[in-house]
């Protein structure tokens, strides 16, 4: 093999390869630049979330156990609630555990995640848009039915959160978790979001 001088010739495998490591270098710098804008976002848009357990300071118990349990995984007891299926990218964010937040947003709107080539689009699950998503998918029921369900639930709440279905039925994507929680922590987490706005 010839010897070369400064950049290898193109076409070489040497080439090629320093080709790919610099797209995935760039990639992987987008994406931490991302995520370094993402976590300093709210220090920028003048509102404050809550970040930790307890730290909405509210006096309702089962609204600080709703945040605990969004942030955390954890109730308030400090059992972390279990969960089957969710995003492939689960066990490598949050020390290996899921939350709430970590797909859903430190404000419940959701967004694009990017995470090991995968892309998810996790929804806006604030209590106003679940409630315009549950008219969305409930279709052309009969007028009865309708007027019995004209909002979002608890009822449609747990089948979205423990059975993985919109309240019409049809699945969610696969990148939501299903996860196994008591009635009470069920309830909790609605209350609060329906406190996000």
């Amino acid at each position: 093999m010839a010897a070369w001088e400064g950049h290898p010739p193109n076409g070489s495998i040497i080439y090629e390869e320093a080709k790919m490591l610099n797209k995935m270098f760039k990639k992987v710098a987008v994406l931490l630049f991302g995520f370094l804008l993402g976590a300093c976002m709210p220090l920028f848009s003048g509102e404050r979330f809550p970040t930790s357990p307890g730290s909405i300071g509210s006096s309702d118990p089962n609204l600080d156990n709703g945040a605990r349990i969004y942030f955390t995984g954890t109730n308030a007891d400090g059992k972390r609630i279990p969960y089957s299926g969710g995003p492939n990218f689960g066990r490598m964010m949050m020390g290996s555990y899921l939350t709430c937040a970590a797909c859903h947003g430190p404000d419940g709107r959701g967004g694009v995640h990017w995470m090991h080539m995968q892309v998810m689009n996790a929804p806006d699950i604030r209590y106003v848009a679940l409630s315009g998503e549950a008219e969305e998918h409930r279709g052309d029921k009969d007028e009865a039915h309708a007027a019995e369900h004209a909002e979002y639930d608890l009822d449609d709440f747990r089948l979205a959160v423990v059975e993985g279905k919109h309240p019409n039925g049809e699945p969610l994507s696969p990148d939501m978790p299903r996860w196994q929680m008591s009635d009470k922590d069920l309830a909790d987490l609605f209350l609060f979001l329906k406190s996000l706005r």
